[in-house]
C-alpha cells in the first residue's frame, strides 16, 4: 500500500473521522514489521513477556525521560499542539526503550537520539499528518521542524 492513498478507508466508518485520527500519536505501517517466522521464537531462556510489561507500566509514571526530550527538542512557535505532543510523547517512550539508563543530558549521544528517536517520531506523526491531510484539506501534511537544541 502506497502512503499517500487513504489507509483507513477499511477501518469502520467511526474510526475514519479525522478529529479522532489526529488525536492518534503515530502509525507503524504493517508492512515495516516483519512476518513472524518459526526461527524468531525465543528457545531456552526469555525474558518473560509480564515482567517487561510491568517494567515498561512503571516506566509510565517516570518524568526524567520526558523532562530530557523537553530540554533535548526545539520546539517552533508555530508547531500545531497535538503534533508536538505527539512527537516528543513518541520520543520520551523510545528513549525508555532504547536507553533506558539514561538519566541525564550527558549520558545521552544526540546524534544517536536524532537517530533512533526524533527522526522514527517525526515519521510515525508524519504518516498521521499526510492521512489527516488525505481526509480532510484543512489539516497540512507537514509536522513541524523540530530540531534538537
Amino acid at each position: 500500500m502506497r502512503e499517500d492513498a487513504d489507509m483507513f478507508t477499511e477501518l469502520p466508518y467511526a474510526f475514519q473521522e479525522s478529529a479522532l485520527i489526529d488525536r492518534f500519536h503515530g502509525f507503524i505501517r504493517g508492512w515495516d514489521i516483519p512476518r513472524m517466522r518459526e526461527n524468531m521464537k525465543a528457545e531456552g531462556w526469555a525474558l518473560n513477556v509480564e515482567y517487561f510489561s510491568e517494567v515498561m507500566h512503571s516506566l509510565r509514571s517516570e518524568i526524567i525521560y520526558p523532562a530530557l526530550v523537553d530540554a533535548l527538542l526545539e520546539i517552533p512557535r508555530s508547531g500545531d499542539t497535538r503534533d508536538t505532543t505527539a512527537i516528543k510523547r513518541i520520543c520520551s517512550g523510545l528513549v525508555k526503550l532504547i536507553f533506558p539508563h539514561v538519566r541525564q543530558m550527558e549520558d545521552l549521544d544526540k546524534e544517536e537520539f536524532r537517530t533512533y528517536c526524533l527522526e522514527p517520531a517525526l515519521q510515525m506523526r508524519g504518516l498521521i499528518r499526510r492521512q489527516l491531510h488525505l481526509m480532510d484539506r484543512e489539516y497540512s501534511d507537514t509536522v513541524p521542524d523540530i530540531q534538537i537544541q
